[in-house]
């Protein structure tokens, strides 16, 4: 931090773009690549070369700043005639405004064609609501949250044996590069091994870091198991009760993708994601949130009963 306290855009840009924010020393005057500091690094190499990715590809538009929080489904819901997200927008009445979502494809069928908020977010509403399952099928989550511990366990032992093991083949091959430079007298050949040398050292530190980072997960099963079950248990609660952020992850935790709506048939058959569909809870072969193509076929009594 300078002085004042506060950190400018140009320190921003600076850690984002020095590697010895990231640990290590590099000098194109010293002729040093990637030297491993005594410093703790503020960012990770990764996260380092991502962003030199991102400023040297093609420049993205910023997210707009006037979309605020009206507008939960935003981004999406789809149309259902050309598939491209809705937009959003408010109308002003005579005393008061209203909150629309409305197709803008100048292409499509319902362009220009406005939908209430109240109801499109009450029919996804409705979808979420039907996502209750049952005590019996609490007991075959526990199971399924049981084996996917275990798993989640033993794939950071292989992660970590793996990458211990592309460690030491990367040090035999750097070794032997390094044979090769003390035997060649061509300086463009002596070159050309160095540039790989420090290629594969940098493929070596990145891996480190990652081996550093890979844990197995922290706390006991109990604790990570109640508050999915609780979310298992009744999804809509938290979308009836919660703020706007609360609502947008709980549209990404049970959706699988975007969902189509068609303004006047409403929602389509919906994608559902895991565990609910896992669970056989939501969906089947026989049932689900409404028919192909135009026709919604979801019985919400036989639902109820199969749940």
């Amino acid at each position: 931090r300078p002085r004042a306290g506060k950190i400018t855009q140009q320190r921003v840009t600076e850690i984002l773009t020095n590697p010895i924010y990231t640990g290590h020393i590099c000098s194109k005057t010293y002729e040093i690549s990637w030297l491993k500091a005594q410093h703790d690094p503020l960012i990770s190499i990764e996260t380092f070369d991502k962003v030199q990715e991102r400023r040297q590809g093609v420049a993205k538009a910023p997210k707009r700043k006037n979309i605020g929080d009206d507008f939960t489904l935003r981004g999406f819901v789809c149309c259902a005639d050309c598939g491209v997200p809705y937009r959003s927008s408010w109308a002003k009445g005579r005393d008061r405004h209203y909150a629309y979502y409305l197709c803008q494809t100048k292409d499509c069928d319902s362009y220009g064609k406005s939908i209430a908020r109240d109801k499109i977010e009450g029919d996804v509403g409705a979808l979420i609501k039907t996502l209750q399952p049952t005590e019996g099928l609490f007991k075959l989550a526990t199971s399924m949250f049981r084996h996917a511990w275990d798993h989640r366990h033993n794939q950071a032992k292989d992660i970590i044996r793996a990458g211990k093991r592309q460690i030491a083949d990367l040090d035999k091959q750097i070794d032997g590069l390094l044979e090769r430079v003390v035997a060649a007298t061509n300086p463009r050949v002596i070159s050309t091994y160095e540039n790989k040398i420090a290629g594969l050292e940098r493929e070596k530190l990145i891996l480190v870091e990652n081996l550093a980072n890979q844990a197995e997960p922290k706390g006991s099963f109990e604790e990570k198991l109640e508050p999915v079950l609780t979310f298992l248990a009744n999804p809509w609660k938290l979308w009836e009760n919660g703020s706007v952020h609360l609502r947008r992850t709980v549209l990404k935790l049970v959706f699988a993708d975007r969902l189509e709506y068609c303004r006047i048939e409403g929602p389509r058959t919906a994608k559902i994601a895991l565990p609910f569909k896992a669970l056989e809870a939501v969906c089947s072969p026989e049932f689900g949130y409404g028919g192909p193509g135009r026709t919604r076929t979801y019985d919400q009594t036989v639902m109820s009963g199969r749940l």
